[in-house]
């Protein structure tokens, strides 16, 4: 699990900063908005139907229907829509935010059920958790281990050539993030320790990686980055 360290850092491979574009209070509550605004036309078009059904069924009947109805589509809309689309409902995706783990990798389904339980005690006290939480949490994040991010759109597609053998698909996740992300990176002494932390992985799960490099040494002191590029075969396209 990750650890935070601050405003939208998380600690990731070998306890690697990384900085996720974690989404604020504002541009949640906006989505929230955009999404209870779809759910009470769902609602309105469910009791428009449970209206129609009680001209032939008994009025007992209609009234579980439309309690039992409306309560799954509450609770259902959020997750359900989210699962479907891998951490998005119809709001998010106006606003392109997304629901990920405290690692930046895709939430399983287990974790959008799991944040969409305490969705109605959240109406309540979820905007001041997420405006005094780092990471802008509500208390279903906390309990799922996600967070709200902004999507980012790149240009290319950023790919390894080859990864050590024993990676998972959490560490090639890291380092392929950080190599996207490196230019956007305004600390250089930031980007120069992350690329370093990386090179000393590397060269302890994959030395051989590093072995076809020419002036290793002198490229690692100069340019950690590099190094690492070329260690891993990266293409960017």
């Amino acid at each position: 699990m990750a650890e935070i360290v601050s405003g939208g850092s998380i600690l990731g491979l070998d306890n690697i900063r990384l900085d996720l574009p974690v989404a604020g209070a504002g541009s949640r509550c906006l989505a929230a908005l955009l999404d209870y605004l779809a759910l009470g036309l769902l609602l309105l078009l469910w009791a428009l139907i449970c209206a129609v059904l009680s001209m032939s069924l008994r009025s007992s009947w209609v009234s579980a229907l439309g309690i039992g109805g409306s309560f799954a589509l509450h609770w259902g809309y959020f997750a359900g829509i989210e699962i479907g689309t891998g951490g998005r409902s119809l709001g998010k995706m106006a606003l392109r935010l997304r629901v990920v783990t405290a690692e930046g990798a895709e939430a399983s389904a287990m974790a959008l059920l799991i944040r969409n339980l305490l969705r109605t005690l959240d109406l309540l006290v979820g905007v001041p958790l997420m405006v005094f939480d780092p990471l802008a949490r509500r208390l279903g994040d906390r309990l799922a281990g996600t967070v709200v991010v902004h999507e980012r759109r790149r240009e290319g597609v950023l790919m390894a050539g080859r990864t050590p053998p024993g990676w998972g698909a959490r560490e090639v996740a890291v380092t392929e993030d950080f190599l996207a992300r490196a230019p956007e990176l305004a600390d250089g002494a930031v980007r120069r320790f992350l690329a370093e932390r990386l090179l000393e992985r590397l060269a302890r799960d994959a030395p051989a990686f590093l072995d076809g490099i020419g002036g290793l040494d002198e490229l690692r002191r100069a340019d950690p980055e590099r190094a690492l590029r070329l260690a891993l075969a990266v293409e960017e396209g």
